[in-house]
């Protein structure tokens, strides 16, 4: 009976979000939850791919992601291809605008904007202006 509740759950779960997906026109997140990849993670293998090095990028998102290598380069491709991945959900860190504030003390400009992306499914130019916002704004 269990299996046969997770099983309906999983395709009400997959019906809605085919659904969401449809309706938006920014960005695409790709949901499988094996593709799920740290934000840092993507940051760095997106890195790679603009140095020309797209083999180096699917075995950084392998080995740091514990997937596939199949997964890694459809993972790999999403990034490629302008796409975001979700990253692991933090809970503690606090609201978006406080951990891209972080990023963004660090150093860490790159990363702020592909989590926001990420986190909110947006734009590359609205994630960038989100994150100058951000950068611009007096420390409270």
């Amino acid at each position: 009976m269990e299996s046969i509740l997770l099983v309906l759950l999983l395709l009400i779960i997959g019906i809605e979000i085919r659904r969401w997906i449809g309706r938006r026109k920014v960005v695409r997140i790709y949901v499988g939850l094996d593709h799920i990849t740290p934000v840092d993670v993507q940051v760095r293998a997106h890195d790679l791919m603009e140095a020309g090095k797209f083999r180096g990028a699917v075995e950084l998102i392998r080995k740091e992601s514990q997937v596939s290598r199949r997964t890694a380069v459809e993972v790999a491709q999403v990034l490629r291809d302008g796409g975001v991945l979700p990253g692991f959900p933090v809970f503690d860190d606090g609201d978006l605008s406080t951990r891209v504030r972080k990023l963004i003390e660090a150093g860490n400009r790159k990363e702020a904007v592909f989590l926001a992306r990420s986190t909110e499914d947006i734009s590359q130019s609205e994630a960038e202006a989100f994150v100058d916002s951000l950068s611009r704004e007096p420390n409270a």
